[in-house]
């Protein structure tokens, strides 16, 4: 009787340790998810981007406020109602990452193109935005990205929802979304503005 016993204890064992909730059975770690072609970006490919064409803040194409202190009350104010809507605009909120900088980077050129009231401080609104909510790591990347790849992804032409109705020219805002994707990019691995500004 104690051997049947002992057998017993021994089988039982053995079919616990072959059961498919056994930890032995389950994988130890999920399969690695394929990188997105914006995280395979490497830090010779960003250091290999150059600055030139996005030097200039102050000129009259693709214009960017160091600050806004020149602003009155007023103004600002009108500007802080703008960078409200920001929250709502939806071409802001694009699941795929990359295209969703890249349309931050379009809305960049609106007011430049339509030479609105707020063409230098509507990117310096947009960069602060970004450089706060999205890890720099990452924003790297995807800025490099996109300056690598002009002309990849779609093109934005207008935001209605943020005052600007009409479309502007697609080939503007391509190469215009470019310079303020270095722009952006440039100030965060410290290369822009230049030292001697």
């Amino acid at each position: 009787m104690p051997r049947l016993l002992l057998i017993l204890s021994l089988l039982c064992l053995i079919a616990a340790d072959h059961s498919p909730d056994h930890p032995k059975d389950k994988p130890t770690s999920a399969p690695a998810k394929e990188k997105e072609p914006w995280q395979a970006i490497t830090d010779k490919e960003i250091a290999s981007i150059t600055y030139e064409d996005a030097e200039v803040d102050s000129g009259f194409v693709t214009p960017l406020a160091q600050d806004l202190s020149n602003l009155d009350d007023d103004s600002k104010k009108e500007l802080d109602q703008f960078a409200e809507k920001l929250d709502n605009w939806v071409s802001g909120q694009e699941k795929d990452f990359v295209q969703q900088i890249r349309n931050w980077m379009c809305l960049c050129t609106f007011a430049d193109l339509g030479r609105g009231l707020f063409e230098a401080e509507v990117p310096y609104v947009v960069f602060d935005r970004l450089k706060r909510d999205i890890p720099k790591e990452k924003l790297t990347k995807a800025l490099a990205y996109i300056i690598l790849k002009p002309d990849e992804g779609k093109l934005v032409l207008k935001a209605p929802d943020l005052g600007f109705e009409e479309d502007a020219p697609e080939a503007d805002v391509r190469e215009r979304h470019i310079i303020y994707a270095k722009k952006l990019l440039g100030r965060l691995v410290g290369k822009l503005p230049p030292k001697d500004q």
